[in-house]
């Protein structure tokens, strides 16, 4: 009787990118076994989502809308992020400063109420 190694995992990074066309107009991705975003056809376009539905970008055609997936490094995808993360930080700025002004007004009152 002999044994047979059991066969070794496949690292993500090295699985393949498998789409499926779900509906008219969408696709969806998996990779390893897990979903790995989706695409979705819009007016004059293709927009594409990672595995959180967050959107990567908008392209002009379904491969490359497809593509954007695969890298996250694409110089239009490392451009939405940074815009993403410089809004998030501005709102929070604004949100903090807001907040601070109401407390300090709000301490500065406490003794005439």
């Amino acid at each position: 009787m002999s044994i047979t190694p059991a066969p070794s995992p496949t690292p993500l990074s090295a699985a393949r990118v498998l789409w499926a066309k779900v509906d008219t107009g969408f696709w969806v991705a998996h990779r390893g076994g897990e979903y790995f975003g989706c695409v979705d056809a819009v007016s004059g376009g293709f927009v594409s989502r990672d595995a959180h539905g967050i959107p990567i970008g908008r392209y002009e055609t379904l491969e490359i809308a497809k593509a954007s997936l695969r890298s996250t490094t694409h110089p239009a995808n490392v451009r939405h992020r940074r815009r993403l993360d410089r809004a998030s930080l501005v709102a929070a700025t604004a949100v903090g400063g807001t907040a601070l002004a109401f407390a300090l007004t709000a301490g500065a009152l406490a003794p005439y109420l």
